[in-house]
């Protein structure tokens, strides 16, 4: 039974396209790689560029703009955040009977709550002790996927019982 609940999840509808370009002939030496675990690679990808938009535009706001610190970062948050929500709804997670404006508001709410320790993280960190934001962001970086993660699994595109 478990092999079953493997192989569904890996085959997932909204995966053809990962599968395609996993297939491309400089790509299809990773094939076996990202066959082995495919959900968990997708879910890798989408989230890299998630993360990267969150790190790219926090660096330009603070360090182009000379914002704070804490205000690049949730800046940079809100667009992520609708970047990440449009990926995972669209490309992992399966479709649930709750409308498009009921989970947006539940992921930016688990999203929001990542933030809140992301925010005081950053706060503590670079405003107050002046430490460098672009070493504290990469740090955070595990912390927010693992509960972003988990938040998303969990609350956000459980299906309804």
């Amino acid at each position: 039974m478990e092999k079953e609940q493997i192989n569904d999840v890996n085959d997932k509808p909204q995966f053809a396209i990962f599968d395609k370009i996993v297939s491309l002939p400089l790509i299809r030496i990773i094939k076996p790689i990202y066959e082995w675990k495919k959900a968990f690679w997708i879910y890798c990808f989408l989230g890299f560029v998630s993360t990267v938009s969150n790190y790219a535009f926090t660096i330009l706001l603070s360090r182009t703009f000379h914002l704070y610190g804490s205000v690049a970062n949730v800046l940079s948050w809100i667009l992520s955040t609708l970047i990440s929500f449009v990926l995972y709804r669209n490309f992992y997670f399966d479709r649930t009977d709750n409308s498009f404006f009921n989970e947006l508001v539940k992921f930016a709410s688990g999203r929001g709550f990542t933030l809140l320790v992301e925010e005081v993280s950053i706060l503590i960190c670079v405003d107050f002790m002046g430490l460098d934001i672009r070493i504290i962001k990469l740090i955070l970086i595990p912390v927010t996927a693992g509960l972003n993660f988990l938040i998303s699994k969990f609350f956000v595109f459980k299906k309804k019982a």
